[in-house]
């Protein structure tokens, strides 16, 4: 199954430099097939991370239309049917709808071998997928990729999914990308008897070209529920799940702001209402440049991971060396300054705990003098740590209720009276220690370390006095 599931990657880039590349039709199709496979082969072999060897067979060219194969060879032979239908009136296009002129229109399909064999299996005997590429007069071209409903059985149970759509429009410079899909309802069917439903996702997005070797933009998925259920009874439900992400570089093109995030508006267990919640991360600040090297040499460790055999990738020596390998790209990261943000949510009928967490890195050329003290490594790695915690307690008594409630299925009044007493003595712990405040029935904890100093709850002491303090919880010290 491994190796047809590479075939649907190699579908998938075929479509994706096709459409970002140059098209002809006609005769000049015919001179520039062997070249564009070549560059085809090598763009696929870079995003999927394994040597591929693209060759073009049984090409035969039509006054309307040219029909070919296109051999992909990793190891073993996973052929792609190819058709195109010359412009000015592509015979597929006006059959589906679309009566503009356009140079051509290619459509590409799986052939069944024994490689894609199991993919044609769980699609009944059709490809699994088919993508159309339109290649307009004035440069710009979409793509249309399907997915037919399918079937999979494994040894630890069965997936049924039942179809999904993506389409992607580039503009005629090449440097602008928009992209939106629909997946329709996904089942896991799992022998223990447990079974999670997706009934559908859509998902879009747009990337921009950039002067680096990534490219920025905005990507979003929202999923509308999940379901899981154990022995055929609800077990817990998932609604509103989305997630986000986005690059962008700064006006001067100099620095890359990168984040993502998640967001869920509602979990229900066991008929529980835990609420809703969100979270995020983010990156503002880095060097563009720094870390274009980083992703590059990170891409080559990737590759260079798969391409070795399975007793190296094991021996922990070499994983050692080669982690140890990016860390002099890593430092490179904190070329400016930048800021990691962590902020954390969550919300019930009782009220909202929020977490964050700041961190700046120092500057990159900072290190500390040999035999240096552990405040001046700190130092030397970040200017400021800021975590901030805020629990209302009557929002962290109703999370613990409803977790009774729905593990041991103790009775409301029970729950209730448990948790109150649980979060009681927790508070008066934290208290006790000094670990928390308590302001207006709300838990807060706020540290803060720069230059050296700690300060915590605003309290201030240096970080020799911080771990000789709090060592007993388990920080460093």
């Amino acid at each position: 199954m491994k190796k047809s599931v590479v075939a649907v990657g190699v579908i998938v880039v075929l479509g994706a430099i096709w459409t970002g590349g140059a098209w002809y039709s006609g005769k000049q199709l015919e001179k520039s097939t062997e070249a564009f496979l070549k560059e085809a082969g090598t763009y696929a072999s870079d995003k999927l991370g394994i040597p591929l060897n693209v060759t073009i067979k049984n090409y035969q060219r039509g006054l309307l239309s040219t029909h070919f194969i296109i051999d992909v060879s990793p190891d073993k032979s996973m052929p792609v049917d190819v058709v195109i239908d010359h412009g000015p009136f592509p015979l597929a296009r006006i059959g589906s709808g679309n009566i503009l002129p356009a140079i051509a229109t290619a459509k590409l399909t799986l052939v069944n071998n024994a490689v894609t064999k199991p993919l044609f299996d769980a699609a009944k005997g059709k490809s699994l997928i088919e993508a159309k590429i339109d290649f307009a007069y004035g440069g710009a071209i979409s793509s249309d990729v399907t997915f037919v409903p399918a079937e999979y059985q494994g040894e630890t149970g069965k997936l049924i999914f039942e179809g999904a759509s993506y389409h992607v429009d580039v503009n005629s410079t090449r440097n602008d990308i928009e992209f939106e899909g629909e997946i329709d309802k996904i089942t896991f069917s799992y022998k223990k008897g447990i079974e999670i439903v997706i009934p559908d996702a859509t998902f879009s997005g747009h990337q921009t070209k950039s002067p680096f070797d990534f490219m920025t933009g905005l990507q979003k998925v929202d999923i509308g529920n999940i379901t899981i259920n154990i022995q055929g009874k609800p077990a817990a439900e998932l609604n509103g799940f989305s997630l986000e992400g986005s690059a962008e570089l700064s006006a001067d093109g100099r620095k890359l702001n990168a984040g993502g995030g998640y967001t869920l508006a509602s979990l229900k267990v066991q008929g529980q209402d835990f609420g809703s919640g969100k979270t995020g991360i983010s990156f503002d600040g880095v060097d563009a440049a720094a870390f274009n090297n980083f992703l590059n040499y990170y891409r080559h460790f990737g590759k260079e991971y798969l391409q070795v055999p399975q007793a190296q990738r094991d021996n922990p020596d070499f994983m050692h060396e080669r982690i140890l390998s990016l860390a002099p790209k890593a430092v490179q990261l904190k070329k400016g300054e930048p800021v990691f943000k962590l902020p954390v949510s969550w919300k019930n009928a009782k009220g909202e705990a929020t977490f964050n967490i700041e961190v700046q890195a120092a500057d990159v050329n900072k290190a500390p003098d040999a035999g240096a003290g552990e405040t001046a490594v700190l130092d030397s790695m970040v200017k400021h740590i800021n975590v901030k915690l805020a629990v209302p307690v009557d929002m962290a008594t109703e999370m613990a209720k409803n977790m009774l409630i729905s593990a041991g299925g103790k009775s409301e009044e029970a729950a209730q009276a448990e948790a109150s007493k649980n979060i009681t003595g927790l508070v008066g712990l934290g208290n006790l220690f000094k670990l928390i405040a308590l302001e207006n029935n709300t838990v807060k904890m706020d540290v803060n370390y720069s230059g050296g100093f700690v300060t915590m709850n605003g309290e201030k002491m240096t970080l020799d006095e911080f771990r000789q303090k709090f060592g007993r919880f388990g920080l460093p010290h």
